[in-house]
């Protein structure tokens, strides 16, 4: 093979070679994953001098800020350094009172809870998403037997926020009602949280203030009107992309909810059943006439006084009485409405284009049955038609048309490139094909005459041979002569020869 193609050759096999190798070390690699990551220097030299002394391989990546270990052993790892204390190198929490001590006095036993205490808040509060770090401070008066001299306890919390990323002030107020709910007589507003730039992040929440909740209420509130708008908006969008094709109306819906609660009681009385009834009925007659006012002798028994007029007869009276006794059965209803009813929607939708006043009609009785028109709460529905303006939609379109034709243009040239890539690959295939029959044929034209170079010269010393056997005799004839007629001295030669 000619040079060229000598080293044509040795690149292919190098190029193989390498390729191999490259595809064996990705297949059998043992793949890494990250055990720990954002770690102080302190924390992963603590973590790697127990890697090493476990014997467990790992990798050191993001300039010292990850430790990395084979990735079947991630949560085997985890669960070994969590047991032996190797995670907890910032602080001792309550594990600090795992060891007895003895002779240990009432202020170094309230130091260690003041320690432990810090140390477990440091840790839950470092779990919050954008804190990568933390140190509490907690500040425990010793109670006093008066109430009037007893200090009230504060807390000073410094956060170091991973990079990129910011604490919301809700955030802010779940670590002070976290700190405040942890420490015995703690209020809100003693509570003090600053970030690594020295900005005070609890300024401005209104610590214990309920016009911060009845804020956020509002928005809430907000945020569900505008989502329930939103939904009808999509309907309607929905349902006229439909019938008009995309981009042909534009709905707008205005809804007012009411977010009040009711709570009203109703007593319902349904006719009663007769439990008892009791009826009086008396008659009587009797003689006649006691006269006289009352209050005289007349009313005295035995004693009779004529009526005027010198007359005298009998009396008659009657007496009537009912009582009726009903149960009468009563039904009680507590009743609440629930907030979030409507109280009147209002819609507008323009469509694009020229519309007859029937079509319009059409719209606004599809847009009526689609988001429950009800004329009774006062809803409002206004369809109309106007031409729209799409120099916007233009410009968007030409620039979208723009970018698809380069990224076609961008394709095209790839497939060039790439069907440029495969015919010289063919042509480097079809040139090496030829080069190894072109040596294949040379090497056996090669070994063709080494053969027939050989074949000639076996003939040619065959036939010398046949010329040099009668020299051959001749000469053996006359040695046989020579050893006949002097054996002496041919034995000497032949021991000289022997010898030698």
């Amino acid at each position: 093979m000619s040079q060229a193609r000598k080293a044509a050759a040795v690149l292919a096999a190098a190029g193989i070679v390498v390729s191999l190798a490259v595809l064996g070390q990705l297949l059998f690699r043992t793949p890494y994953a990250p055990l720990f990551t954002g770690l102080d220097p302190k924390d992963a030299g603590k973590i790697s001098e127990e890697l090493k002394k476990d014997k467990i391989p790992y990798r050191i990546a993001n300039q010292g800020k990850t430790i990395e270990v084979p990735e079947k052993m991630v949560y085997e790892t985890r669960i070994r350094l969590a047991s032996s204390g190797a995670l907890y190198s910032s602080g001792v929490g309550f594990e600090l009172f795992d060891q007895k001590k003895f002779g240990v006095t009432e202020f170094e036993q309230q130091v260690g809870f003041q320690r432990a205490l810090q140390e477990e808040l440091r840790r839950t509060i470092v779990q919050v998403e954008a804190v990568e770090q933390a140190r509490v401070h907690l500040v425990l008066p010793k109670k006093s037997l008066f109430i009037n001299e007893q200090a009230e306890p504060s807390a000073s919390i410094a956060l170091k926020l991973k990079p990129t990323a910011r604490v919301s002030p809700e955030n802010v107020r779940g670590i002070v009602e976290l700190v405040a709910g942890s420490v015995e007589g703690l209020k809100p507003e003693n509570i003090h949280i600053i970030d690594m730039q020295g900005n005070s992040l609890t300024d401005g929440l209104k610590i214990g203030d309920k016009s911060a909740v009845f804020a956020k209420a509002a928005l809430d509130r907000i945020e569900i009107r505008r989502a329930f708008e939103k939904e009808l908006e999509t309907r309607i969008q929905g349902m006229l992309r439909q019938i008009l094709g995309p981009g042909m109306a534009v709905a707008m819906v205005t809804a007012d909810l009411d977010f009040d609660q009711q709570q009203y009681k109703a007593t319902t009385y349904d006719k009663g059943q007769v439990l008892s009834e009791h009826t009086v009925s008396e008659t009587g007659t009797g003689p006649g006439g006691s006269g006289g006012p009352p209050g005289t002798d007349s009313d005295l028994p035995g004693r009779s006084i004529p009526a005027a007029g010198g007359s005298s007869g009998g009396s008659s009276y009657s007496k009537q009485e009912a009582k009726t006794n009903y149960q009468v059965p009563a039904k009680e209803e507590a009743v609440v409405k629930a907030p979030g009813g409507i109280r009147r929607l209002s819609a507008a939708v323009v469509l694009n284009g020229n519309y007859s006043q029937v079509q319009l009609q059409q719209i606004h009785d599809l847009v009526a049955a689609a988001i429950g028109y009800n004329s009774s709460r006062g809803d409002q529905i206004a369809v109309s038609s106007m031409a729209f303006d799409d120099s916007e939609k233009k410009i968007i379109g030409a620039e979208l048309a723009r970018q698809k034709a380069k990224e076609e243009e961008r394709q095209r040239y790839l497939t060039y490139a790439f069907l440029g890539a495969c015919g010289l690959a063919l042509l480097l295939v079809m040139w090496l094909y030829i080069a190894v029959r072109l040596r294949r044929r040379a090497v056996r034209a090669a070994e063709l005459s080494r053969q027939e170079e050989a074949r000639k010269k076996a003939l040619l010393e065959a036939e010398e041979e046949k010329l040099e056997m009668p020299k051959l005799t001749a000469r053996q004839d006359e040695l046989r002569e020579i050893a006949t007629k002097n054996p002496e001295e041919v034995a000497e030669i032949l021991k000289i020869w022997v010898k030698e």
